[in-house]
């Protein structure tokens, strides 16, 4: 009798330790979302994944695409089901509301780290700095341009050199559409409820020195200088094409490509188009323009950064292989493959290791583009910035609400459709703003 309990007291042992063993050489499962759904892209963040296991193969890593248009929403029922992946690359007002649900982890020892080893520009980590703690890591950033067809404006405004002040683009724009007889049109800027009008009409605020909030939190979005990005808004849509009004990303990008636009304050992201589809040099970006007197410029960059979720903590390793993974995206040779290797001109480098970097400026688009990527550094470092984030840390937590509701683009879409005069649209985007306004101390 003793004996075979001594002999199944073995096999139990024997089996609870062969468990074991297999449980810890089975490899780790991390799972992360993005947004970026072109199949290039998507390409992009597999090779730098496959990179990763071959120095890492005790960690399976696996990249989940979620549209833009649902990440608010898909995110925050995540939150609820607790079915939140183990990280996800975000932008700073998408990292507000996740944070508003009280899901993240700080990253800031990570920050810190490689901060430490690559300088990450300043501009671009301090939107995710609140409380003492950086809530995300900025991998790779964007940045808005005024992007443009040089031989659009030699042909119908008789001169290469771009307009250098808004007044100027508002005579090109005027020109190109007339002299061309609509064939091509001044501008490209659209006039929907979405995010990418968000992004546009930001441009114009931050030209005009307009801001949602003052360095206390409190919104002065109803004040003379948003009055007068509207009214130039407003003006510039004119000689955009019909339709513009409802247009999102890829009418942009499609319009630019085929021809249609000769100008648009945009991401100058359609470089790989000119460059494999149509071997063509036509493509080109400068500075924002200056608005009348003002001695500073104004656009939008949108640091793409990850966070990590507290969910993420509860399991055992997971944290330390997210860490793994960041440093491994953050070494200036695998960067470029997720800047210039994904989309040049998409994106660009947050550290300053990786705008130095050889793998990035040796990238054959680049090469062929490099006036573009040499005007985007210096805009990333001298004036771009982000709605509700241009004080060095976070003042209103309701920015990540309201830039979810697209408060600023339904302003705009309330002035371009006619249903409203500038003045009552700035008063009008105000109050929507009040609703979720929450100021950082009050």
């Amino acid at each position: 009798m003793k004996k075979g309990i001594l002999i199944l007291m073995v096999f139990v042992l024997t089996v609870v330790l062969g468990s074991i063993t297999f449980a810890q050489n089975q490899p780790l499962e991390i799972t992360f979302w993005h947004h970026e759904a072109p199949a290039h892209r998507v390409a992009a963040f597999q090779k730098v994944i496959d990179l990763f296991m071959k120095e890492y193969p005790n960690i399976n890593l696996k990249q989940e695409v979620v549209m833009w248009g649902d990440a608010w929403v898909k995110s925050l029922a995540a939150v609820e089901a607790k079915t939140l992946p183990d990280f996800q690359f975000s932008i700073p007002d998408l990292t507000l509301t996740m944070f508003k649900a009280d899901s993240l982890a700080p990253v800031t020892d990570l920050v810190k780290e490689i901060d430490e080893k690559y300088q990450i520009f300043p501009n671009q980590k301090n939107m995710y700095f609140h409380n003492d703690e950086y809530w995300g890591l900025p991998i790779m950033t964007m940045v808005m341009l005024l992007t443009y067809r040089p031989s659009f404006l030699e042909e119908y405004v008789g001169t290469t050199e771009p307009p250098k002040t808004w007044d100027e683009v508002l005579d090109y724009a005027k020109k190109i559409t007339e002299n061309s007889e609509e064939e091509v049109y001044g501008i490209g800027i659209g006039g929907a409820k979405n995010l990418m009008t968000d992004e546009q009409a930001y441009i114009f605020m931050a030209s005009t020195g307009a801001r949602f909030f003052d360095e206390k939190g409190n919104i002065t979005f109803n004040s003379p200088e948003t009055i007068e990005a509207l009214k130039l808004y407003n003006e510039l849509i004119k000689f955009a094409p019909p339709g513009a009004e409802a247009w999102s990303w890829g009418e942009i990008e499609l319009n630019i490509a085929a021809g249609t636009l000769a100008m648009s304050p945009y991401f100058p992201s359609v470089q790989k188009r000119f460059h494999e589809e149509f071997d063509s040099d036509d493509y080109d970006a400068a500075h924002i323009p200056f608005y009348k007197d003002r001695t500073k410029r104004g656009t939008i960059t949108y640091p793409n950064e990850i966070h990590l979720y507290k969910d993420t903590l509860e399991k055992p390793g997971h944290k330390e292989a997210v860490y793994d993974f960041v440093r491994f995206m953050m070494r200036p040779d695998i960067n470029a493959i997720l800047t210039s290797g994904q989309e040049p001109g998409g994106f660009f480098p947050t550290t300053v290791s990786a705008s130095q970097a050889k793998e990035y400026w040796d990238d054959p688009i680049v090469k062929r583009f490099e006036n573009i990527h040499k005007v985007a550094m210096e805009a990333l470092n001298d004036y771009a910035s982000l709605y509700g984030f241009e004080y060095g840390k976070w003042v209103n937590t309701g920015i990540g609400d309201i830039t979810g509701a697209d408060v600023l683009a339904d302003t705009v879409n309330k002035v371009v459709s006619g249903q409203m005069s500038p003045e009552e649209a700035a008063a009008y985007g105000a109050e929507l703003m009040a609703k979720y306004s929450s100021p950082v101390g009050q």
